[in-house]
Formats: C-alpha cells, structure tokens, sequence
C-alpha cells in the first residue's frame, strides 16, 4: 500500500523501479536492485535524502520478467495503471527501470496521460526495441478497419431510416443497429491503433514529458546489449545455394512419385476399365497387351515433374529458397531472443527509446564499474567451476540455481550500474533535477528544498 511504510509520508516521493528479464520475485522486499531494502534501493533512498528529497518510497512494479513480449506488454499496462494511481493520489513520482524493464517503461509510459507529479525516468543498459506487426495481426487490423469503414455508415444510414419512417419499435432499432454501429467502430478504431501503434506511441510520450526527463544509462562493455544489437543486425547465410539446389532435387524426385502415383489414382478406372473386360472375356492377345501400355506414362510423368523442379531449382530457385530459409531460421533465432511471442516483431535495436530520441544520454566508458572488470568474469567462471569439482550440495552448490545465477551475473557489465556508486549519485541528481523542475507549486511541500 502507497505510503503505509513507516518513515514514508503519505505524500512523499516515490520511486517505481522495474525489473528486467528473469529478476522477477514476489515480494517487494529483498536483495534484488529492485526490491526495498536492497543495496541499490537504500543508498539511492540515502543519496535523495542528502539532495533534499527524505523519505522517498520505493514501489516495484511486479511483471512476469519472462523473456516474452507479450508479458513485456502486459507488463506495461500495470505499470500504466500504477502511475495513473499515483497520479491520481497526487503523489510525485519517477520510474527506474533495467534491461528489458526499460521496454517495460517505454510502452507503459506511452499509454499514460501527461502528469505534473511525474519526474524523471531512469534506463540501465536497455535494449530499446523498435518493432512492427507481424504479418497475420496485420491483416486482422487491415479487416477490422474496413469492417468499420463499411459497416458503421450501413448501420448509421439503417438507424436514420428505420427511425425517419417513424417504427413502433424504436428502441429494438436502436438496441440492434446502434449495438452494430458501435461494434463497428471499435473494430475501426482497434485495427487503426494496431497499424499506428508506434505513430501515436511517440505522440503520446512526446506530450506526456520532455526528452530530458528520460536518462539512458549504457556502457560498451554492456554483453547483453551488444549481443542483441549485433543479433539484429546481422543477416547471415544459414543454407547456401548449393545445399537447397540439392535439397529442391531431393524433393523432385519425391515430387515426381508423389505426381505418378496421384495420375495413377485419378485416372485408374479409365486406364484399367478395358482391361478387366477383356480378362473378364478370356481375351488374352495382343489388344490387351496394348491396353497396358499406359504404363509407358508412368516415367514420362516422373521425368516431366523432376526436370522441372530440378530445372527451376538451377534456374534460381535454389537460391531463392536458400533465402526464404535463412531469413525463416533468423527471425526464429530472433524471435526467442527477442521473445517475439506478441503481435509484434522485432526490426532493430536502439541504445535510446525509439518512442523519445532525444533522450538524455550517460554513456559509461569506464573498463571497471559497479566492481566489475575483465578478471571478474573470469574469476566467476572458476568459482563455478570449483563449484562442480567439488560437487557441492544442494545449498550453495550448482545445484541451487540462484547461487549460480549470482556467481555469474555479478561478473556482468549488464548487472553492475546499480553497484557503482557515481551512478546511483548521476541518478539522485537526475530525479531530484526533473521532480523539481516539474512538480508544481502544489506538491513542492513533498520535497523538502
């Protein structure tokens, strides 16, 4: 409950932070950077304080964390109704997200109206997606469309002459094809926001705050991040030319039995009707004999069907399939990283909000922050590996899945903004920047100045 923490006012400022890809917990207190109480939570808490913002709340925004976006999504939508909450309870806000969280922030923040209580947005080491429909959501948004565009002025110009004629059951008729009118454009206006989802996704977040209230933080060094934009920008050739021409020539050869034997089938009652009458007659000579040379089709039609596959396949459509596969195995890959399990799919990656470009920019150079540097990844490799040699228990071994997850993103670039200590001061300076710049005269008695 908002502001039922002891040392919390009831009005003060809160701090929604939003986990990334598989960090999700059930409760709201523990060591995770996220939860209350966590290393990261109480010394950003410590540094507000000493800016002149005490008491601050921490609020996790608790998703799924499943590498999904349709969860990522759904995860949006809760944090929208969180801040609108807050919004409404006129409590001064901001939001702090991480990896894949960050996407979580995007898309929620652009589903949410413009608040004067809302301060800054913080991003560490996001991803930023940049996405569009797939091909079957898009021709369901494309029928909805014209099913409102068609049906809606049919059901208005029923409605106008239905009732115009003076009916004895006007309200059957306004029950009935106002019920349609009203279907009708929402399926319009649900197949336009899925076309223009993005279009009005920047719209809205363009009003709702300025590009500087958005801090992106990223380093270089950033594994996850790098692995994703260079997943996305690679094009590789998964089968080459020569590997689907011989592909396309095995499936002529298949083809061509599976064409010899459906003529066979189609046409057998011709071909074998003169046949079994003369068996049935006794008339075993020459005009029987002739009656089987049908047979003769049989490698024709084989032949005919594998030359022309065969022939196509060396023509180009060795190398067209070749692509066709390739591009089908890449967006596979794709999708699982991206955990394109939504509508949408993924078309690139950006180190800034695609919904707000002009987005402040903190880029970490350092080869060492948040206690990590190029030893420690090593160093967590062969705790690991002491780890299995000395086949551990259950507690604390490799068999304790959390302890091993531990050991090994702790010596991550992508785990280590929310340890360095020049980061947590860069994100105080920020929040208390945006909320006193933003917040109105109204809820300046929060912040203490």
């Amino acid at each position: 409950m908002l502001g039922g923490r002891t040392g919390h006012a009831a009005g003060g400022p809160v701090i929604v932070t939003v986990h990334g890809t598989n960090d999700a917990a059930v409760a709201g207190e523990g060591i995770r950077w996220w939860q209350r109480g966590s290393t990261f939570t109480e010394r950003l808490v410590g540094e507000l304080a000493q800016r002149g913002v005490p008491g601050a709340e921490i609020v996790p925004l608790h998703w799924s964390g499943a590498n999904s976006d349709y969860d990522r999504l759904r995860g949006s939508s809760e944090l929208s109704s969180l801040l609108r909450r807050l919004d409404k309870a006129g409590r001064p806000h901001a939001v702090i997200a991480h990896s894949h969280g960050g996407n979580v922030a995007q898309e929620g923040l652009a589903r949410t109206p413009r608040s004067g209580a809302r301060g800054g947005v913080v991003s560490f080491g996001t991803p930023f997606f940049t996405r569009r429909l797939k091909s079957v959501p898009l021709a369901i948004a494309l029928f909805q469309i014209l099913m409102g565009a068609v049906v809606a002025p049919i059901m208005i110009w029923y409605l106008a002459a239905i009732l115009g004629a003076g009916t004895n059951k006007p309200v059957e008729t306004v029950v009935v094809f106002g019920g349609l009118l009203l279907l009708s454009l929402w399926s319009l206006a649900s197949g336009v926001r899925k076309i223009f989802h993005r279009s009005f996704a920047v719209r809205r977040l363009k009003t709702a705050m300025a590009p500087d209230d958005w801090l992106v933080i990223y380093s270089p060094r950033d594994e996850a991040m790098r692995l994703l934009e260079q997943a996305a920008l690679l094009s590789p050739h998964y089968v080459k030319t020569e590997a689907a021409v011989r592909a396309l020539t095995a499936f002529a050869s298949l083809a061509g039995v599976v064409a010899t034997a459906g003529l066979f089938l189609a046409f057998s009652g011709y071909f074998l009707e003169p046949i079994i009458t003369k068996v049935s007659a006794g008339q075993f000579g020459l005009g029987m004999a002739a009656d089987f040379t049908f047979l003769l089709l049989m490698p024709l039609v084989y032949g005919a069907v594998f030359l022309i596959i065969a022939g196509l396949a060396r023509a180009g459509g060795g190398w067209l399939y070749a692509k066709f596969l390739s591009s089908a195995i890449h967006g596979g890959i794709l999708g699982a990283a991206f955990g394109g399990d939504g509508p949408f799919k993924l078309t690139g990656i950006r180190r800034l909000p695609p919904y707000l470009t002009g987005a402040k920019e903190q880029r970490i150079e350092a080869l060492s922050f948040g206690g990590v540097d190029d030893a420690a990844v090593f160093v967590a490799a062969q705790q690991l590996y002491d780890t299995i040699v000395a086949a551990e228990g259950p507690e604390g071994g490799i068999a304790d899945p959390d302890t091993m997850w531990k050991r090994l993103s702790d010596a991550l670039y992508h785990n280590a903004y929310m340890r360095d200590d020049d980061v947590i001061a860069t994100v105080a300076d920020h929040l208390v920047h945006t909320w006193r710049n933003k917040c109105g005269t109204a809820l300046q008695p929060a912040l203490a100045q």
